[in-house]
């Protein structure tokens, strides 16, 4: 880590001992207090609120093998830009670098911005883009054996950065703590500001601009209008978006009364001049304490937000925010940010704008007595009430979390960058608080067959930076993870399969798809079997027994003597003794079908046979009983004519002559032969 920001933080840990030291005893008695009352700090590993800042990213990797002083910004195109400075080996010492990720999670590997060969120390980048996402560094730099302000630009995403150029033109003495910002209109147009010690004993704030995008800059020009000796430090720079310039820093022209303030000024013209408010200084106390480390950002609509460290409340710091809508004319109240209530410092905040929301991040001491320094943020949406806060580090060791950076995307999503002495102790890692939920794609409406995998694929959901997990419930509680898999389902049917996304940030999302399961599974008729049955005899059959694994819908009865039946159930009589070969068909409502083909015997009846023969013989009998009566009224007919003799009337006639009988004639009854 840098020489100067070693040094910054070992002041902020002494400071934070000292008052350890002297808070021991309170801090003994509030546990105690809180023993006894019953009340206790939340869990440290409770699960945050949705949304919460993701996992932490480690951005530290060759070539540079140590990281810290970031400075984060995220450009239009969703793209989070980063500089920072870290150690490169004893050749080139402590160099600027840069990265970019476009998730948060995954990072270019670092560019090497300053071009010195030496092994001066390169610190305290501060990064700006302009309307291209066009890449402006500049930074605090001693390969002239003095500390001066540098700077490059990178115009191809940050492949290579152009010849490093002298910011400020006056050398005496040293330059430090730079912040720069691009014009909204002219991306050609550069501003910065910087702690000058040019004059011996006094620091001051300085100003300086490039209006050929940072080939060259114009000479510099002091801000702080202060006749006096007093130090003025810890510049903080944007440009609004009717390009007027507005400067914010620590000013200790009032000490004596009232302790350092914040005090700001707006040029309308590139810096030639300066125009300062009616009350010269920010913060609205009263009381002679200090007040430092500005920030500044200002939203689309021109209002101006600023936040720093207080101590308004006592030896340890809180921090406070206020905001201008008068375009830098005048400042409204102060608020706390912070929302802890016990003796803890808060310090180093960074500030940012963007779609309506306003965000600060800052290094908090809440949890030191078991994770140490943390990084904490809240957010507002219009400078005046800020939410809870939120740790942005995720891990629950002693480590230290030091000098945040902070910027938001144009959705919203938060970006925040810091020092972490997690790992090697020096390094810096990120995280993205992402407040866009992802959307859940299934796939359209899937068709299978029972008992054979069926493949879900989630490829389609999307995320604005991207998918943590996915989790299936596909319907029959069963249920998988992973973005694709499949599922086999044992039964045939219409399944509604859900699919639920998370990103990284806690957001999730849930849709679903119906998936139809064929079946192919064939029934099984139940209800044939071989049988026997006397003709004439009514046979019941039965098919209703019959199983499906989802249902039979059909039955189909062929009986086998060309006759048949459609229900489940049915009674048939077969006419004639013989073996009939019958059959079951039996469908489900997929048109799976199965067969059973079975035997029926039909005996014949004796009784019945019996019958026929009686009947028969009745009917013989009765021919001849009508023969016999038919041969007894002729001979009644004949017998009473011969009784009778003719009548008086009638001639006796001689007989006909004798004629021989005609084996034709079937008169009855018969003539009688002829005598020989």
């Amino acid at each position: 880590m840098p020489r100067e920001c070693l040094k910054m933080n070992r002041l902020a840990l002494a400071r934070v001992r000292s008052v350890r030291r002297t808070f021991l005893f309170l801090a003994v008695m509030a546990l105690l207090a809180s023993a006894l009352i019953g009340v206790s700090n939340p869990v440290a590993g409770a699960a945050p609120a949705t949304p919460h800042f993701g996992p932490n990213v480690m951005i530290t990797q060759a070539p540079a093998y140590t990281a810290g002083n970031p400075s984060i910004a995220v450009g239009s195109d969703g793209v989070a830009y980063l500089a920072f400075a870290g150690w490169a080996g004893p050749t080139t010492g402590t160099d600027v670098f840069f990265t970019k990720s476009s998730n948060g999670r995954t990072w270019m590997p670092p560019v090497r911005v300053n071009n010195d060969a030496t092994a001066f120390a390169q610190t305290n980048p501060s990064l700006a883009l302009d309307s291209g996402n066009n890449i402006s560094i500049a930074w605090v730099d001693g390969r002239s054996m003095n500390q001066d302000i540098w700077f490059s630009r990178s115009t191809n995403g940050g492949q290579s950065f152009s010849a490093n150029v002298l910011v400020n033109l006056v050398t005496t003495n040293a330059q430090t703590e730079v912040r720069i910002a691009v014009d909204p209109v002219d991306s050609m147009l550069i501003h910065a500001v910087w702690t000058d010690t040019r004059a011996a004993g006094n620091a001051d704030i300085y100003y300086a601009n490039s209006t050929d995008g940072g080939l060259s800059f114009n000479p510099s020009s002091r801000v702080n209008n202060d006749a006096g000796g007093a130090d003025q430090g810890a510049p903080a720079i944007a440009v609004a978006p009717n390009r007027d310039v507005q400067v914010v820093w620590r000013d200790a022209r009032s000490a004596a009364t009232k302790g350092t303030d914040i005090y700001a000024a707006r040029s309308t013209n590139r810096g030639a001049t300066w125009i300062y408010p009616a009350t010269p200084w920010v913060n609205d106390d009263s009381g002679n304490v200090a007040q430092q480390e500005p920030t500044i950002a200002i939203d689309r609509a021109g209002t101006i937000y600023v936040a720093w460290t207080d101590f308004r409340s006592g030896p340890n710091p809180d921090i406070y925010a206020a905001r201008s809508t008068s375009g830098g004319v005048s400042f409204g109240a102060s608020v706390k940010v912070n929302d802890d209530v016990g003796p803890v410092w808060q310090f180093q905040p960074s500030l940012t704008a963007n779609g309506g929301k306003i965000v600060v991040a800052w290094t908090d001491l809440r949890t030191g007595g078991s994770t140490n320094l943390d990084i904490y943020a809240s957010t507002s949406l219009d400078g005046l009430t800020w939410s809870a806060n939120v740790k942005v580090n995720d891990d629950s060791s002693a480590a230290s979390q030091l000098q945040p950076s902070v910027s938001i995307d144009s959705t919203g999503d938060v970006f925040a960058a810091w020092s972490d002495t997690r790992g090697s102790g020096q390094d810096v890692y990120e995280s993205v608080l992402d407040v866009v939920a992802p959307v859940s794609s299934p796939g359209a409406g899937l068709t299978g067959v029972q008992g054979a995998a069926i493949v879900f694929n989630a490829s389609a959901s999307t995320d604005n930076l991207g998918i943590a997990s996915y989790a299936w419930d596909f319907g029959d509680s069963s249920g998988a993870t992973g973005s694709t898999g499949s599922h086999t389902y044992a039964n045939a049917g219409t399944y509604t399969a859900a699919l639920t996304v998370w990103d990284y940030s806690g957001n999730s999302a849930m849709s679903t798809t119906t998936v139809t399961v064929r079946d192919t599974k064939a029934p099984v008729p139940l209800g044939g079997g071989d049988r026997s049955v006397d003709e004439t005899q009514s046979l019941f059959f039965d098919g209703s027994a019959s199983t499906d694994n989802v249902g039979v819908v059909s039955y189909a009865w062929d009986f086998g003597d060309g006759s048949s039946a459609s229900t489940a159930t049915a009674n048939h009589v077969y006419a004639h003794p013989g073996v009939y070969q019958a059959t079951l068909i039996v469908t489900d409502a997929a048109g799976n079908s199965a067969t059973s083909s079975f035997q029926v015997t039909v005996r014949s009846s004796p009784l019945l046979g019996w019958i026929e023969i009686l009947a028969g013989i009745v009917a013989v009998l009765t021919i001849a009983v009508i023969l016999l009566g038919w041969m007894v009224w002729g001979k009644r007919k004949r017998d009473e004519k011969h009784s009778r003799g003719p009548s008086a009337e009638h001639q006796v006639q001689p007989p006909p002559p004798p004629r021989d009988s005609d084996p034709l004639d079937m008169s009855f009854p018969p003539a009688p032969p002829k005598e020989p």
